[in-house]
């Protein structure tokens, strides 16, 4: 194994350009790959381009865009598409309807003090979030990362590898102007009058196909403020229309949807695995059970779920080796804090065009350990006047993944107080400040939190999140190359590895690239 930085710095380049060869220390060799989002799209292409014969896990179904616009159902009109085996849609404002029970495309857990919502697909979680493609700053990712975790590598490699990939840039112009982006012009006026610099955000939709909704030669999907149920105009740059498609297209990976693995098991007297999983269909009744053997093992189900298989898998005596007690620890919502304002005073318009524009920075707020930042997401048609907004800081709490006995699963346990967090009365006190200097006392802020505008709660806050993160942070319960330890072969590459935050920015990019970067570490191993 020679793991130096030429070594890796070499290996990336390759990788970077598609011009990586077979290594013969993987030809071969065979990996598992437990789901297909951005950090197992990325194993799965990076693997694959190295020779190795990859097969990927993925619980929910592959979902192919159709030409008429109706692959997904809408935020608007939601239906079992929207819920992976929910009675009632996982958000938006209809969440009482009720719905049929099938392999959807959004899991909600409800955990011990927070509900986490996590993607099912072929595609993970980049087939239901917005998108937003943030790069951190380096002063917050100090605060957060250690020195093992180089802000300059990130910056100089794998943030910009993981934008090109995905198809990353900002909002054009002329979409900006159009009238059915009034809300997001509105937006940036009202980040002037609270004196604070926009910065614009690199989103991965193609903004093409966004003009063509605009236009009316596809669905219009993002342009009225749709998308979080699925692109069905196909402009969101999700991975399956890119590492994935890259991965397939090189004849070394074979993607395996509605197959949901329940459990790990080390091979004895081998380095090897052995992974059990359902075959199911889409009302989830089991077609097969069947196991898996690989060479090496990559975790890539989320958060949530890799961790939980984790310690399903240890408790049932299946990984013995598996002896570090920081596994499931570190567990973050990301700080973030969800608020909407309504009846506002400048005309935002209703079915808003989206996913977004811009988002700025709150230096000064007393709450927070550090910065915060603020972007605003569109509202469709079903809310006119009222603009949504995410609120991200560095809040310093982190909660845990449990073994559940009861349920046999992973559980989040969360043990703070509806609005004690740091994230809450940090996310509260931004809020009411641009309020203030914004609409006065004209209109109303909603932040979903009942000690604070108790007639119009809708259950917002930081006490939902869709952006969970840890419970295998590097250098805790991995190496700082994602290998899980007590396991030579056994490795994450998901939003588990990082601590709980992505330093005020949504974790999307950082977890891809995070999983680049891991994965020029284990190739450069065996180069």
């Amino acid at each position: 194994m020679n793991i130096t930085r030429r070594n890796v710095l070499r290996i990336g380049a390759l990788a970077a350009a598609g011009t990586l060869p077979a290594l013969p220390a993987l030809q071969g060799k065979t990996a598992l790959i437990i789901g297909s989002g951005f950090g197992g799209a990325v194993a799965a292409y990076r693997l694959a381009q190295a020779g190795m014969t990859v097969t990927v896990l993925e619980r929910g179904r592959r979902w192919t865009v159709n030409a008429a616009g109706t692959t997904f159902c809408t935020i608007g009109n939601p239906d079992w598409r929207c819920a992976w085996f929910g009675d009632r849609p996982p958000l938006g404002l209809d969440t009482s309807k009720v719905i049929e029970k099938r392999a959807g495309l959004i899991q909600k857990h409800v955990g011990d003090g927070i509900q986490v919502m996590c993607g099912a697909g072929v595609g993970g979680g980049s087939l239901v979030i917005g998108m937003f493609l943030p790069q951190p700053r380096r002063a917050d990712w100090e605060r957060v990362y250690p020195a093992e975790l180089p802000y300059s590598d990130f910056e100089a490699t794998y943030w910009p590898r993981a934008r090109q990939s995905l198809g990353a840039a900002t909002i054009p112009s002329d979409i900006q102007n159009h009238s059915s982006y009034v809300g997001a012009r509105s937006w940036l006026q009202y980040v002037a009058e609270f004196g604070r610099t926009a910065s614009p955000v690199p989103f991965g939709v193609n903004w093409d196909v966004v003009r063509d909704e605009l236009a009316g030669r596809v669905v219009k999907c993002h342009t009225i403020g749709e998308g979080p149920f699925g692109s069905n105009s196909g402009a969101k740059n999700s991975v399956d229309r890119n590492y994935l498609k890259w991965a397939e297209e090189t004849g070394n990976v074979t993607v395996l949807p509605l197959h949901e693995v329940t459990e790990v098991r080390e091979v004895s007297g081998s380095d090897r695995f052995e992974v059990a999983a359902r075959q199911i269909d889409e009302t989830g009744a089991v077609l097969a059970s069947k196991t898996f053997v690989s060479d090496y093992l990559f975790l890539a189900a989320g958060s949530l779920n890799t961790t939980s298989l984790l310690l399903t898998s240890k408790a049932r005596g299946r990984l013995p080796k598996l002896t570090s007690t920081e596994v499931g620890k570190g567990w973050g919502n990301n700080g973030d804090f969800l608020v909407a304002r309504l009846n506002l005073r400048k005309t935002v318009g209703s079915a808003q065009g989206g996913p977004g524009n811009v988002r700025f920075y709150d230096d000064s707020n007393p709450y927070a350990p550090a910065a915060m930042a603020w972007e605003a997401a569109p509202i469709p048609s079903w809310l006119p006047s009222t603009t949504a907004h995410l609120i991200t800081s560095l809040a310093s709490e982190r909660g845990e993944i449990r073994y559940d006995a009861a349920t046999g699963a992973g559980k989040v346990y969360w043990p703070y107080a509806e609005m004690e967090t740091s994230a809450d009365k940090a996310g509260r006190d931004l809020a009411t400040r641009l309020w203030w200097a914004t609409e006065g006392s004209k209109g109303s802020l909603l932040t979903g939190l009942p000690s604070y505008d108790r007639n119009t709660g809708m259950g917002l806050g930081s006490r939902n999140t869709y952006h969970p993160l840890g419970g295998l942070v590097m250098g805790k319960a991995t190496d700082f190359g994602g290998k899980v330890h007590g396991y030579a072969n056994l490795y994450c590459v998901d939003g588990a590895l990082l601590p709980g935050s992505a330093a005020l920015a949504n974790p999307a990019l950082t977890i891809t690239a995070n999983a680049e970067r891991c994965m020029d570490q284990f190739l450069a191993a065996h180069a």
